[in-house]
């Protein structure tokens, strides 16, 4: 025998948390990406804005310090910073004081030119004076441009990496001119910064950045696990529900509480449960009648068929001979015949009115008419016995929208049970019709209170000799009559007393 193999699923709280959680990475190295793209550029400018104001502070010092008379000249060592305002003669500069203002202004390397291009570099200082290693001439031709692109025209600021080279690693450079008190360019300041120190910056902004991502990361799967176990926590409750309502269980409750879509699930759930208890119970009532109406068809049924058969075999057989017996036989089967036909035909006529595609012949009429000739048919009924019946009426004309003959079948029904159960000529039976509301009065047994509630259920009915003749099917038919048109039919009985059937119908059915 094959075992079934149990399918792996993912359950609603682990999707939503692989899906919020991927969500996050995502969004986490989308911005991280984007916040390191503008890093590293903002980083670069910033070093580079660095660069040239440091250059600047530097220019600008030179261009103060340049004097004509004083000591420490560095006219014969170098030829330096030639004055343009004085051609011939020397320039001097305060050489110590100036390495020791670079210094303290950046740990650099910082190159100064002249007019000739010689080349100064603070570090080769030796504490007191400037030294050089390098020489223009000897300098790459890209180098060579970079320098001479500071002199043109009235100086440029030039920024690049043309120094990498020269300087035996990765190097910014920024290049600035030294101006005269004319405005003339007279040397350069060369500021050369390690691209490693940009880099280990850069390193280290991304490394934090790592670093918090990371957290917020962790931060968010824990938020979305606690997100997601809070979704899912009541879709379990909701999936048991409907779990056990699949079971037969319908008092279950989901209590979950929710505006959200959600809380509107569980609502629903809870009101399917509702309802498929009323249902249960309607079919269990439904189940219950139709078992009390076949119990009820095949007692009311077994006595006529059963006198039916007995007379038929008596006679048959000879038993019965004498003429009068004869006769009385055939009365006996006769009315017993006529009862089963009634039985029947009220059967028919219950379950087409309880059948709502069965369709009543609806036309406008007077209900006055309409209870005028119920209450002329059962006077005829009421002769028999000896009973009078009283019509009272107002003047005013109520037109209703219904079926005539159904109408005033409902009405001979209630009339001849009024006549039935009344138990002395005194007492007439009344008839009233006040503008859409009839009632129907008579004095006689009445009728118990706790058999009230089911007057109109079908085969109940009293078993006095009475109602002998009785199939205890007609007031479930008026009753019925009277849904079909939307009308409210009650009644209200004391034992030994008055009882009075009501009927109301609506101002417009």
């Amino acid at each position: 025998m094959k075992q079934k193999t149990k399918k792996f699923r993912f359950k609603i709280a682990e999707k939503l948390t692989v899906c919020f959680t991927v969500s996050i990475l995502l969004f986490a190295i989308v911005i991280g990406t984007v916040f390191a793209v503008l890093f590293r550029e903002h980083t670069q400018d910033l070093y580079k804005e660095n660069m040239k104001q440091t250059a600047r502070s530097i220019s600008a010092v030179m261009a103060n310090i340049i004097r004509e008379e004083g000591t420490n000249s560095l006219w014969e060592a170098h030829s330096f910073l030639k004055d343009s305002r004085k051609q011939t003669g020397p320039v001097y500069l305060d050489g110590p004081r100036l390495i020791k203002y670079i210094n303290e202004i950046t740990d650099a390397d910082v190159w100064l030119t002249d007019s000739k291009y010689t080349i100064l570099s603070t570090s080769q200082d030796s504490g007191t004076q400037y030294s050089s290693k390098y020489i223009f001439e000897e300098l790459p031709e890209e180098t060579k441009r970079f320098i001479l692109k500071i002199y043109q025209d009235k100086g440029y600021e030039v920024f690049g990496e043309s120094f990498s080279g020269v300087l035996g690693e990765e190097t910014m450079t920024v290049g600035i001119p030294i101006y005269t008190q004319k405005g003339e360019v007279t040397g350069a300041v060369i500021l050369h910064t390690p691209k490693s120190q940009m880099t280990e910056a850069i390193g280290s902004g991304l490394f934090i950045l790592l670093i918090s991502l990371l957290m917020a990361l962790g931060i968010g799967i824990i938020i979305a696990i606690v997100i997601s176990r809070t979704i899912a926590k009541p879709l379990k409750k909701i999936n048991s529900a409907a779990l056990r309502l699949s079971e037969g269980d319908y008092y279950v409750k989901t209590y979950v509480q929710g505006t959200d879509e959600i809380g509107e699930l569980a609502h629903t759930i809870d009101e399917m449960g509702e309802k498929l208890r009323s249902a249960e119970a309607e079919s269990e009532k439904l189940q219950k009648m139709r078992q009390d109406f076949v119990a009820n068809i095949s007692h009311e049924l077994r006595t006529p068929v059963t006198v039916i058969r007995g007379s038929m075999e008596a006679l048959c057989d000879g038993v019965v001979s004498e003429p009068e017996k004869v006769e009385e036989y055939h009365d006996q089967i006769l009315g017993e015949s006529i009862y089963m036909q009634r039985l029947v035909n009220d059967l028919l006529d219950l379950s087409r009115l309880q059948n709502p595609d069965f369709s009543i012949n609806i036309t406008e009429f007077s209900l006055g008419d309409c209870v005028s000739d119920a209450v002329r048919s059962g006077k005829r009924i009421a002769v028999e016995k000896g009973i009078n019946i009283d019509f009272m009426q107002n003047q005013q004309v109520f037109v209703v929208k219904g079926d005539y003959d159904r109408i005033r079948q409902m009405l001979l029904i209630i009339i001849d049970n009024a006549i039935k159960f009344t138990d002395n000529s005194e007492n007439s039976v009344v008839v009233k019709l006040e503008e859409n509301k009839i009632s129907v009065t008579n004095i006689g047994v009445g009728i118990k209170a706790d058999e009230l509630p089911m007057i109109f259920e079908r085969f109940h009915k009293s078993r006095s000799e009475k109602n002998k003749n009785g199939t205890g099917l007609g007031l479930a038919i008026a009753k019925q009559i009277a849904t079909r048109h939307n009308a409210d039919i009650t009644v209200s009985s004391v034992e030994g007393g008055e009882t009075t059937f009501t009927i109301v119908f609506p101002i417009k059915i």
